[in-house]
Order: C-alpha cells, then structure tokens, then sequence
C-alpha cells in the first residue's frame, strides 16, 4: 500500500512538472496599453490630441436666440399709373430665430508650418421679421484648408475688415460695411511684425448686384482681391481693394450687337485701435470704402427687399454700354466693457449710391434707378453672468432717403422718398 501510494504522489508531482515546463513556453496575452486623451496646449484651449497621432482637435458651437421687434414698413404699389403706400399692416412686427451652430478645428504640425482644417455648420429657424424668409434654413457657414500660407475653401472674404464685428442688425442694407463668407483660393504672405500680404481669388457670383436693367452673364472672370494688413500690440490696420467683372446676356443696338465687358473696382482702409486706458478689452473701429462698379462690397445687398422702391445695380445698360454705379461707405464702432461682466457696443454707418446721369436718363421710367443715401445708428448692452454665456439689447435706427431725378411728367411715379425704421432684438447665446 505504501509502495502505491508513493507511486501516485511521484507520477502527480511529474504531471505538474511537465505542465509547467510547457506552460511557460506558451506566448502570454498582454493587454493594449491606454492611451488617455492627453491636452494639446500648442494651439490654445480647448484642444486635444486624436489618439494615435499627432493631431490635435477642438470641438466646439453655438446656441442662440434671437427675439426682434421690427418696425413695419409699407412698400409701393402702382395703381392706375400713380404710386401708392400701404400701411404695413401685411408685414411681420414680431420675429423669433434660434439657431445652433457646430464647429470642429483640427490641426497637424509639419514642416511648412501647422496644417489646419475648420468646418463650421449651422441651422436657423426663422418666423416673422427677423428674416425675410420663414422656415427652417442649413448652411456651410466655413469650411477650409489652411497650410504654408494657402487658404483654400469657404470663408470669410479677405476684403472684409469690420465685418459686422459689434452690431447684430443692418437695417435697409445687408450689412456695415463689407461682410461677406465666399468660396475662395488664397495665398498670404507674412513679413514678421506683424505685416501681411494677400492675394484672393473669389466667387464673384456671390457679390453680385444686378436687376433687370442689368441682366449679369455667367462668370468668366471671379473676383481678384489684394490686401496689405498690419497686426500689433495696440490692433490693427488693412488696406483692401478687389477687381469685380461686369458682364450681361442683354444685347443692344439694331443688330443686336453684345455690350462689352466692363471691370469695376472697390477699395477699403480701415483700423482698429486697442483702447486698455478705458478699460481692458475696449476697442474702436475706422473703416471706409469707395465703389465703381462693385457695391456689394460697401455692404448692400438687395436694398428693394426692405419696400423701399429702390434697387442696388453694379451697372446699367445705357446708350449700349455698361454704366457702372458708384458709392462709398464709412463705418465706425465703440466696445466698451463697463465691468468684466457688462459691455457695451454704440456704431454707425453711412453708405451713398450714385447712378451716372446717363443711365437715370435711360431708364425715367423706372424709379428704382435713383441715387439714394442709408444711415444706420445702433446700440447693444451685453450681460455674461458666466464665461461664454451672454444675455443682451440692440436698438437699432435706420433711414434711407432716395434723391429723385425726376422730370415733370414723372412726378407721380416718384413714389415715397424717405423711409425710416427702429428694430430691437433680444438675444440669448451660448458658446461653448
């Protein structure tokens, strides 16, 4: 018994042996490390490497709500040859929009210096008289490339300066002064202090003012545009200048000969001025712009959609030619922060067209083509209770007053002269 016994503990203890001996020549399963989001500090806050390279991301948008109040206005109707005024009593007072924004910004390090890439989407859903248009609405607000100097995508236009920056309303025209996202190919150049150069090559389909007395050809020609910038310590400055193509499928003559092209221009100087004696983030804008040719880039859009009976043109067709209309604009605003928490924006804006005397001329009849001035003077008071929460006013003033060219026997076609209108919005954002 003995002897059997000591039989089985020998031939356990072997079993065990051999086990172990082919155990440890099996390979071990070890487990993948974890790679943590770690924070990438080189590009600012907000941003994080994407695992497993080394790129960095920041997510980020926008809600917001907007709550106006618009004074109506009446618009022109022609009954029996003399022009008559409604009393608004068919537009929108009311006006409500919220809108929700979604952006992401990702960017890569390499030897021609940081590769960025920026999406931008947002949606709006409007009703009554914060827009023109009721409904819900989707954009690609931005979208583009930027390395070694090239931009390349949907932006905003490298003209723009002020670009809107403190007022949210306009009035009668579609924004102060130049402010315009564009589909774009640009190439910058930077000199060190803070000097820059671009050169832009932009759709110009999007700047384009035109009605039936200017009937615009398909483009052949997009818009140039060139800038020379400076950015410092004490702000900034910008000289701007754009060459805008003016062509028509209209024909012209006995023969139905083609009118020529023509190439209208516009220029911009503008500065912004750091103001820390007032108060840490104060800031004032200087801007104005001169047009022949191209007026979308005084900031007008279609002035007709505010019923008041005057349109907008690049140019008109007149003795079988093209008359470009000129105009200029000047801009100027305040931010003033009353406490950390508490600022204030007050800015005005004057924008003057002009129609040459040949082309009022040829059109008597039509008493859109008339030269016409629009003021605009606002003011909005901002709360952010906590960082990138803001509740705030506008009140805003608008005037556009049309300067008649009319002949006695036009006199009852002139229509309505001047035309005025306070709006106020309510606003709720936040960005995150």
């Amino acid at each position: 018994m003995k002897i059997a016994k000591s039989l089985l503990l020998a031939s356990a203890a072997g079993l065990m042996a051999v086990s172990g001996v082919q155990a440890a020549d099996l390979p071990v399963a070890k487990s993948a490390p974890v790679e943590y989001v770690r924070v990438c500090s080189a590009h600012g806050a907000g941003f994080f490497y994407i695992p497993g390279g080394d790129s960095c991301i920041k997510i980020g948008g926008r809600v917001r709500a907007d709550y106006t109040y618009a004074q109506p206005k009446g618009s022109d109707v022609v009954v029996g040859g003399i022009v008559t005024r409604r009393n608004g009593r068919d537009k929108d007072v009311t006006g409500f929009r919220a809108r929700a924004r979604l952006e992401v910004d990702v960017r890569t390090p390499t030897d021609y210096g940081t590769l960025r890439t920026f999406l931008r989407y947002q949606i709006d859903h409007d009703t009554g008289s914060v827009s023109s248009t009721s409904g819900t609405k989707a954009s690609l607000d931005r979208a583009y490339v930027q390395w070694a100097g090239i931009t390349a995508g949907r932006t905003q236009s490298f003209f723009d300066f002020y670009a809107s920056d403190l007022n949210w309303g306009s009035g009668f025209l579609s924004s102060a002064g130049s402010d315009t996202v564009n589909n774009l190919l640009a190439y910058t150049a930077t000199f060190g202090s803070g000097f820059s150069a671009t050169i832009s090559v932009e759709d110009r389909n999007t700047r384009n003012l035109n009605s039936t007395s200017y009937s615009v050809a398909g483009q052949r020609t997009p818009d140039v545009v060139g800038v020379l910038r400076v950015d410092q310590d004490w702000g900034s400055a910008q000289l701007s200048g754009v060459l805008h193509q003016l062509n028509t499928i209209a024909l012209t003559g006995p023969f139905a000969q083609r009118v020529d092209t023509k190439y209208g221009f516009a220029v911009q100087g503008g500065v912004q001025v750091k103001l820390p004696a007032l108060s840490a983030g104060d800031k004032l804008w200087l801007q104005a712009a001169y047009a022949d040719g191209a007026l979308n880039y005084l900031g007008i859009g279609s002035v007709s959609s505010a019923n008041f009976n005057v349109t907008a043109n690049d140019g008109v067709i007149a003795n079988g030619s093209i008359k470009s209309t000129k105009g200029w604009n000047v801009t100027g605003g305040l931010l003033h922060y009353w406490t950390p928490s508490v600022r204030q924006s007050v800015w005005g804006s004057y924008t003057g067209v002009n129609y040459s005397h040949e082309a009022k001329l040829a059109n008597l009849n039509n008493t859109n083509i008339r030269n016409f001035d629009a003021w605009a003077v606002g003011s909005n008071v901002v709360w952010s209770p906590v960082k990138a929460f803001d509740i705030g006013v506008e009140v805003l003033y608008t005037k556009a007053e049309k300067r008649h060219f009319a002949p006695a026997f036009d006199f009852f076609r002139k229509g309505q002269k001047s035309e005025d209108s306070i709006q106020g919005r309510l606003r709720v954002q936040r960005d995150f």
